[in-house]
């Protein structure tokens, strides 16, 4: 029956691919021992000695930094204007910044590495247990853990305290599942549970190599009859189920002994520990964008600069106003050491702390999204979690959502609806009694058929029992099998036990006791799983349960087309199905069938292909027995969310391997499909000229002009289709998916899913994409597309950990898209253009003043003002601006997600808008200049004393009007006050008036005769006693920001985007329809700032969206600070009280 299949596997391993352990390390002669890794963990990234070099030169890869370096060099081998100090202790704060910050985060890992790796732990060495450092612990020890102690390394499990030889344990460090595993040790060391007893082993080990698969493990344990391991005794294969996994916790087990296998580095906790693929924001490439294009235009304006100085020097009279060099040298030493001097004097035009401000406002920004209240789930008491603060603005710009439906779009709370079994179909009542739909009547269980279906449904699962105080609970990594086993109890079949041999059922009273033989684990290749039992009566069963697609096919027997029939019914009502089929093994067979599962349970290299084939030999000729349906009911707010996202230009895809008349169905009830939308189907076509053809006609509908403009079309796809259009047609499946209004895509695997995002997220718009799902095979498209969301599911949380975003339910994406999203798009773009619009206006003056003196790289800035620009006089107003905007209410941005559309269609960040800035910055310059010399050009005196100002005094007139322009510029851009933009902005502006005043002092001798006098000494003070320099001062503010306003004003009441036309309603009308709960996890009033953080101002407590008090739990750990009218606040929540408490 099963062929040569057995001998197949017993071919020779390659040596060379296992890894061999020996227990207790005891080599046998002749056999060189091993070198493995040692179990110290090492997450740091720096050492005491590399830490310098290495973080400079990470921080130095950084173009902007890079380059400000080089200037620092040129101003130290050359003569300049500038004092290399005024470049390089900017440069040395930016990075000592960044060196402090990295360095602090290196040395809290350090500590941690060394709290894990000084951790003590019980091994047994020299026939004694002994406590050692679990740094220490080595490949082939015993090891001793104890209850709710964490595994120091991946140990396979020799015995447990349990007499059955099992364990249970939480996995929730490795993949955040919470729900109780079970593990089990081979039979042969199950009773050895003392030091002597394991001391007396002689065994080895054998497995593959270290991988990063948590749910993977292949190996086998050989025993021997001597210490020499020549004579084998006996050999068990060893599986996932048999491997302690470092940083796992065990439960409910007094104590366990295992044998280390993979240490430190080597642990699959420590690979999957590896950093996920960078994903480079857009932003950040348009700055570096930007940054090159000054660098180029820096190194133009030097060479035109330099020659046009030459040809001056020798053809023109001296007839500049300022000029320090007399005699232009013409050699080629002069020439560069001028060229290098304008280098210098323009440096200031790329502002050396754009990189650390934006990174500090998208940091802090990012606790905004944890601190939302509008996104805290109270009943899983779940805040919102960014893992990444690198990508908040890409959630401004999303053009494609890809989702998964269960568990996204759905509950995943599974509750047995109806079911078939042979050909007839039955719905499960609410008072729970299973009922014929024909006829309205009981089931008779006394029926063999209903008893069989039943018993499959107790029997063929994963499913491990716990029970507390009297009550039978229920474990299970997978709600469908939880559902399935519970229905099965309250219709009389109720699943009381398993154990390695055995599983217990009861029916009619009596405990029925079912030998357990083997089982086939699902996969997503098979798409089923299938167990062998030996019933009472001593008949060998199989019970297999799967997709129909996979199970029919394979059904020789039974009520086939009828459950097909009814499973394509059950499709239709959106309730999830599984095919349930059984086959009675002859003796004879069964023989045959256990050393065949033995054989490939036994190997090691290609294990899971040899199991594929002896899966596929097993699992054939069934007798189909029936098909259940649960529901799996809607997330609240999803119907709502999916037309917020179409009405803000969004367009949803829905990838997921669920079948297509479920999938279809669930796409109908929350709105993907729309009524009026004509579907369209592309599904079952292997051949690609059919593909091509559908794809065609379908395609000419799309574009042809004559249909109606209202009418929106959708497209079905499934995945035996998906990969022929990959291999066949791609860009006109490409072109046509993108034209249509929604498109689902069913029966696709994990790696179908992520081809479907990069398809899409590789277009020739390269259009923002967002990957959303709740498991493990979401994880690929998360990882795929340019923002991944992970929802807080029932099945792990592997999505969560590989994801950039992660919130509890799927309508949470509207708050973070359209009221996050739109915020941190909206800010950062101004960020960005703001630094270079403020140093070009800064340095404009400079650059004027050369037509003036002769192209001599003279610098009208005194020391202290070209430090102080970037670092004191310009550095918070735009932080505040980065943190606190709100161009509109949240409220208004969560109800109108049109706005969100015209947002993101925008290009907040394109050349338009980037040279619109240039723009206002060279008028600025311009103003500054032409009112700054003629005010100084052929000048009398300014005061009683008739005193002519000179170089310095043009250029501190020149940089108070720089000062002020920029600072009014961001007050002028900013809708919404709080008392921290008023501090920034005007403390600045006084703080500018107080220090240069200072300064002044500081370098008079007169005053403090301690100091050397420069040029610069007693300017501000001289300058601004005289009230014509505040006159000039004045008319330069009115003339730089009255183009922007004008323009403002024009755009505003000519020519309004939407988001204008709600600006310019009254916003207290607009503040009438609020209610008292925030928006976006911050409410701000126009001059108290009170920053909510999850609660409400009225007594500091936290409410639901009903109005009830909340009690938040640890996890939420959110914050309520209350800033204005003299009051700071900073609490916690009480998780017992709810009421907010001082830290």
């Amino acid at each position: 029956m099963f062929g040569n299949l057995g001998g197949i596997f017993r071919q020779e391993e390659e040596a060379n691919s296992i890894r061999q352990v020996y227990v207790f390390n005891r080599y046998p002669e002749g056999v060189k021992p091993q070198a493995f890794a040692d179990n110290a963990i090492k997450t740091s990234k720096y050492t005491f000695w590399n830490f310098l070099p290495k973080n400079l030169y990470e921080q130095f890869k950084r173009i902007a930094n890079f380059y400000f370096l080089c200037v620092v060099i040129i101003m130290l081998c050359i003569e300049t204007p500038i004092g290399p100090g005024t470049t390089m202790m900017p440069l040395i704060i930016v990075v000592t910044i960044s060196l402090f910050k990295q360095g602090y985060e290196d040395y809290q890992r350090h500590k941690a590495d060394n709290e894990v790796n000084h951790r003590l732990v019980n091994v047994i060495r020299h026939g004694c247990l002994q406590q050692i450092n679990s740094k220490n612990i080595r490949v082939g020890d015993v090891v001793k853990c104890e209850c709710e102690e964490e595994f120091p390394c991946d140990m396979v499990l020799l015995s447990s305290s349990d007499e059955e030889g099992s364990c249970f344990i939480t996995t929730a460090n490795l993949d955040g599942e919470t729900n109780l595993k079970i593990l089990t040790c081979p039979e042969e060391t199950k009773s050895l549970l003392t030091v002597q007893e394991l001391y007396g082993l002689d065994a080895s080990i054998e497995c593959e190599p270290p991988n990063v698969d948590l749910y993977r493990f292949q190996g086998r344990i050989i025993f021997a009859t001597d210490t020499n391991l020549d004579n084998i005794s006996a050999m068990k294969s060893l599986g996932s189920s048999n491997l302690l996994l470092r940083g796992a916790t065990l439960k409910n087990t007094k104590f366990v002994y295992g044998v280390p296998v993979y240490t430190g580095k080597d642990t699959k906790m420590a690979l999957n520990q590896a950093q996920a693929q960078y994903k480079l924001p857009s932003i950040e490439w348009k700055m570096n964008m930007y940054i090159l294009f000054f660098c180029f235009l820096v190194v133009a304006l030097a060479t035109v600069l330099t020659i046009i100085e030459f040809f001056w020097e020798v053809e023109c009279d001296k007839r500049a106003l300022y000029r320090t060099r007399v005699v232009f040298s013409h050699s080629i030493g002069g020439f560069l050491n001028d060229f290098f001097s304008f280098i210098v004097l323009f440096n200031y035009v790329i502002p050396i702390s754009l990189y650390v401000t934006v990174e500090a406002v998208k940091f802090i920004s990012s606790y905004f999204i944890k601190w939302d209240l509008e996104m805290y789930h109270a009943e899983t008491d779940t805040p919102a979690k960014a893992n990444t603060s690198d990508l908040n603005e890409e959630l401004g710009q999303i053009e494609y959502v890809f989702s998964d439906k269960t568990g996204t779009l759905t509950e995943n709370e599974l509750v047995f609806r109806k079911c078939s079994i042979e050909g007839v179909k039955y719905a499960a009542s609410t008072d729970g009694v299973l009922l014929e739909e024909a006829t309205g009547s009981s089931v008779d269980f006394d029926n063999q058929n209903v008893k069989d279906f039943l018993l499959a449904m107790s029997l063929c699962h994963s499913v491990f029992t716990t029970e507390s105080q009297g009550k039978l609970t229920y474990e299970a990594s997978s709600p469908d099998e939880k559902a399935l086993v519970e229905a099965a109890a309250e219709y009389g079949v109720k699943f009381m036990f398993a154990s390695r041999n055995s599983r217990k059922v009861r029916v009619d009273g009596n405990l029925d006791r079912y030998e357990f033989l083997h089982i086939l684990p699902f996969d997503n290749t098979r798409k089923r799983m299938s167990i062998i039992l030996r019933d009472p009566s001593g008949k060998i069963l199989l019970l297999c349960k799967g997709a129909e697609s996979s199970v029919l096919d394979i059904c020789t027997s039974g009520c086939v087309d009828i459950t097909r029939k009814h499973v394509d019914d059950y499709a239709a009502e959106g309730l999830r199905t599984l095919v349930f089929a059984m086959r009675e093994i002859s003796p004879e067979d069964f023989k045959e069938v256990d050393q065949l599962m033995v054989d490939c349970q036994n190997a090691i290299n290609d294990r899971e292909a040899k199991e594929q084939l002896a899966f596929q030999s097993i699992e054939d000729k069934l007798c189909c027995i029936g098909v259940t349906g649960v529901e799996d009911r809607l997330q609240d707010g999803v119907h709502e969310t999916i037309s917020a996202l179409k009405e803000g230009g969004v367009k949803l895809w829905v990838l997921t391997g669920d079948k297509m008349e479920t999938a279809v169905n669930i796409s109908q009830s929350c709105n993907h499909f729309t009524a009026s939308m004509k579907l369209h189907f592309l599904t079952a076509r292997r051949d690609g000229e059919s593909c091509r053809q559908t794809l065609n006609s379908l395609l000419k509908l799309l574009e042809g002009t004559s249909r109606e403009r209202s009418q929106t079309y959708g497209l079905i796809v499934d995945g035996t289709s998906l990969a022929t259009c990959f291999n066949t047609c791609p860009e006109l499946f490409l072109r046509t998916t993108l034209l249509c209004t929604a498109v689902l895509c069913c029966r696709l695997s994990p790696l179908q899913k992520a081809k479907v995002v990069r398809m899409v997220k590789e277009h020739k718009t390269n259009p923002v994409t967002l990957a959303i799902g709740d498991g493990a095979n979401d994880v690929s498209m998360i990882l795929e597309a340019n923002v991944g969301v992970g929802i807080f599911g029932k099945e792990g949380r592997q999505a969560v950990r590989s994801c950039d975003f992660a919130i509890a339910r799927f309508q949470y994406l509207r708050n973070l898209m359209f009221v996050h999203g739109h915020y941190y798009y909206r800010r950062i773009a101004t960020v960005v253009f703001y630094f270079f619009y403020k140093n070009v206006t800064f340095v404009g003056p400079a650059i004027c003043f050369l037509f003036m003196n002769g192209y001599s790289p003279q610098t009208i800035y005194s020391e202290l003002q070209l430090i102080g620009f970037n670092l004191m006089f310009s550095a918070l107003p735009i932080i505040s601006y980065g943190l606190f905007e709100q161009h509109l209410p949240p409220t208004l941005l969560y109800e109108k997600p049109s706005l969100y559309k015209e947002s993101a269609n925008t290009n907040l960040l394109s050349i338009k808008y980037f040279a619109a800035w240039m723009a206002l910055a060279v008028w600025n310059c311009f103003v500054i200049f032409l009112f700054d010399f003629s005010l100084f050009y052929d000048a009398g005196g300014f005061n009683s004393s008739q005193r002519v100002g000179g170089l310095w005094c043009y250029g501190t007139v020149a940089y108070t009007c720089v000062i002020f322009v920029i600072n009014i510029m961001i007050a002028l851009r900013t809708r919404y006050w709080v008392w921290f933009t008023h501090f920034t902005i005007w403390g600045t502006l006084i703080s500018y008036v107080i220090i240069s005043y200072l300064y002044a002092l500081w370098t008079n001798p007169n005053v403090l005769w301690l100091h050397e006098t420069n040029d610069a000494a007693y300017v501000f003070i001289f300058l601004f006693s005289c009230p014509v320099i505040y006159l000039v001062v004045a008319i330069v503010i009115i003339l730089c920001i009255l183009p922007p306003v004008l323009v403002m004003l024009l755009q505003h009441h000519m020519y309004p985007m939407e988001a204008d036309k709600f600006r310019l309603q009254d916003w207290d009308s607009v503040r009438a329809g609020r209610d008292n709960r925030p928006c976006c996890g911050y409410h701000l009033d126009s001059f108290t700032f009170t920053q909510y953080f999850g609660f409400s101002s009225r007594d500091g407590k936290g409410y639901s969206q009903s109005g009830d008090p909340l009690v938040m739990t640890s996890s939420a750990d959110v914050a309520y600070q209350r800033f204005g009218g003299g009051e700071t606040q900073y609490g916690s929540i009480d998780k017992r009280s709810g009421s907010s408490g001082s830290i």
